[in-house]
């Protein structure tokens, strides 16, 4: 099992829910944190919160934004070191019936899941430790069609796909790659939309897996791992 106390871990994403708590936790581990997240206020709270325990760098990024990545990691790097590990949870979903979808919202999925999912892991490698590991975060909707939301399950089986092929082109740098892929979660993810919440997992739920995979053995490749809660059955 990896411990980071001392270590530079990099969170995307970080101001959400999951985010929150897996901060926490490797805080808890007295890993130096680099945040960054598109909420301005939550990302601000966190980090005063987290700088009790931990180093923090926190910067607000557009992940679909290069530059923005390049100088997020590149100021990261310059605070807290060469980067142990990065979770990747920056991502989202919207509903969307493909004959009356705008293109704009086809792009922002793609964007935000996919190409932000390329930017951060691109960059990552600048300045990764030895060894390291990216976890990016898929869904069971990368393997199971959603009627209400094509989008976003063609996006997260592109993350899949994605992961594997930096796995390929990285894994000689010793950087492991994983996706998690969790079925639903009882988060602000889901809005306003009708949700039987009884049937979701909670978000500690899922942290735990990706912790699992963070501090999993650097001789160990876990290449994805798919789980969603029992109350399904």
């Amino acid at each position: 099992m990896i411990n980071y106390n001392g270590k530079n871990v990099i969170v995307t994403g970080a101001s959400g829910g999951m985010g929150t708590i897996l901060c926490k936790k490797l805080a808890e581990q007295g890993a130096k944190l680099s945040l960054c997240s598109n909420d301005e206020k939550s990302l601000t709270l966190l980090a005063g919160e987290l700088e009790k325990i931990t180093e923090v760098f926190a910067k607000v990024v557009d992940i679909t934004n290069e530059q923005e990545v390049i100088d997020f990691f590149e100021e990261a790097y310059q605070k807290n070191g060469e980067y142990a590990a990065m979770a990747n949870l920056a991502g989202l979903s919207i509903p969307s019936k493909i004959p009356t979808t705008d293109l704009d919202v086809y792009n922002t999925i793609m964007d935000v899941n996919v190409k932000g999912a390329f930017l951060v892991g691109k960059h990552f490698a600048d300045h990764a430790a030895d060894p390291a590991i990216i976890v990016n975060i898929g869904s069971t909707a990368a393997k199971t069609a959603n009627a209400n939301a094509p989008l976003y399950c063609t996006a997260k089986a592109a993350v899949n796909m994605l992961s594997q092929g930096m796995l390929l082109q990285m894994g000689s740098k010793h950087i492991r790659v994983t996706t998690i892929n969790p079925g639903g979660a009882d988060t602000a993810f889901w809005g306003d939309r009708p949700v039987d919440r009884s049937k979701l997992m909670q978000a500690e739920d899922v942290v735990e897996i990706i912790f699992f995979a963070l501090t999993s053995s650097p001789r160990v490749q876990i290449h994805d791992i798919y789980f969603e809660s029992s109350a399904r059955f």
